[in-house]
């Protein structure tokens, strides 16, 4: 009966930790973030060597965490974007652009970054050069509310 008496309170202990174990897990699943709708900004890239700084648009689209939608630049460039909404985003992006020859250059790469209600930042790799299309380095973009 004595260890008895000494074991019921290491029953509540560990009920306790179960519990609050429990109630923690339903924290650790990424944060949905709304980022639907129109953003502007900032697209800022090195070419040549010098480092250029566009105005961008974006118009998105969100259902759970999953976001897409296109985007522009005041430069010509344009394309599609989709990533996965939360407090850290990582997805895709197009881009295409018309040469001053008049050829269209196309590509798809991968963009990782942050996100808010009011801002969404993210840098994208740099798509692969294919003959007369040759992209620009260290690709910014910085989109506000």
């Amino acid at each position: 009966m004595n260890l008895r008496r000494r074991l019921i309170p290491a029953y509540f202990a560990l009920a306790w930790c179960a519990l609050s174990l429990a109630g923690c897990g339903s924290n650790m699943s990424p944060s949905r973030i709304d980022v639907a709708g129109s953003w502007s900004g900032s697209w800022q890239f090195q070419t040549g060597g010098a480092t250029v700084t566009d105005s961008v648009t974006a118009q998105l689209t969100q259902t759970g965490t999953s976001a897409s939608g296109t985007w522009a630049a005041a430069g010509g460039a344009s394309g599609e974007l989709s990533f996965t909404a939360g407090a850290s985003i990582s997805g895709t992006l197009t881009i295409s652009q018309t040469t001053v020859t008049g050829q269209t250059c196309s590509a798809t790469t991968t963009i990782s970054g942050t996100a808010s209600t009011s801002t969404i930042s993210f840098t994208m790799t740099t798509p692969t050069a294919s003959g007369i299309c040759q992209w620009a380095a260290n690709n910014q973009f910085s989109l506000q509310r």
